[in-house]
């Protein structure tokens, strides 16, 4: 079967199918011309990968499975303990939403006390909510697979994990190595390129992070300076590099 066929079948997009497949968990032959040909065998797993991703057991997990590293019924039971504490927490949620909504509460007027002494009470009654912490760390996920180019603007992965990783391992080990040419070919110098990428995503972080809540009100204003702040960045990796540079002639 081609890509175009399982699509149709499926109903899911090929770019998914591909990510699957570069993530080792289907393995299509390849015709004369070199085209993709799905088995139905491929087709069966893929159903099943659906499925399981559907009721939102993760792609890594249902590698191990399909490798025999571990059972459905050890996954299932995984997936429901998270799934309960996923409830949990849109439970105290819904209620408070549905106590504002009966109260016809409005941006400007809500007694934002009130509500965080509710769910503060709650929270130490065992209730759960959602954690906030996750935002940043989403958003730093989001920085970091940005500035290597292994995530689109949207956030869905360009690769498969793998190979983003090597992907971003050989962009640090190209900015290692340029230099460790240009200087005076020590490996200090190489450790200073290999961490350059790093130091402009930590920059970016520390400008970025307040906007990540700030753009959540005001996302135009929050654009500009993003914008105003990613220059900073590369102006800041940009003398650093210089430096580096500079210091080692003078040295001379």
């Amino acid at each position: 079967m081609t890509i175009k066929e399982v699509e149709q079948e499926l109903g899911i997009p090929r770019a998914t199918i591909r990510f699957y497949e570069k993530e080792k968990l289907i393995s299509p032959t390849r015709t004369e011309n070199d085209y993709r040909d799905y088995s139905r065998e491929d087709v069966t797993i893929l159903k099943k990968i659906i499925v399981l991703r559907k009721i939102g057991i993760s792609v890594s997990d249902i590698k191990e499975l399909l490798n025999g590293e571990v059972s459905l019924s050890e996954l299932v039971e995984k997936n429901i303990l998270q799934l309960e504490e996923q409830i949990k927490e849109l439970e105290g949620a819904l209620r408070i939403s549905k106590e504002m909504q009966s109260k016809g509460e409005e941006i400007t007027t809500f007694d934002e006390d009130y509500y965080l002494e509710e769910i503060g009470r709650e929270e130490k009654a065992g209730n759960k909510f959602l954690d906030i912490t996750s935002d940043i760390l989403k958003y730093e996920k989001k920085v970091i697979f940005e500035q290597f180019d292994i995530a689109d603007n949207t956030g869905n992965l360009r690769y498969g994990k793998v190979e983003a990783f090597f992907k971003s391992l050989v962009l640090c080990i190209c900015m290692g190595i340029t230099m460790y040419l240009i200087q005076d070919r020590k490996v200090e110098n190489f450790i200073y390129g290999f961490t350059l990428p790093f130091v402009y995503i930590i920059s970016h972080s520390i400008v970025g992070l307040p906007l990540h809540f700030f753009g959540k009100k005001y996302p135009k204003a929050a654009e500009r300076i993003r914008k105003t702040g990613l220059n900073v960045c590369v102006i800041i990796v940009i003398a650093l590099a210089i430096l580096g540079f500079t210091s080692q002639f003078w040295a001379e």
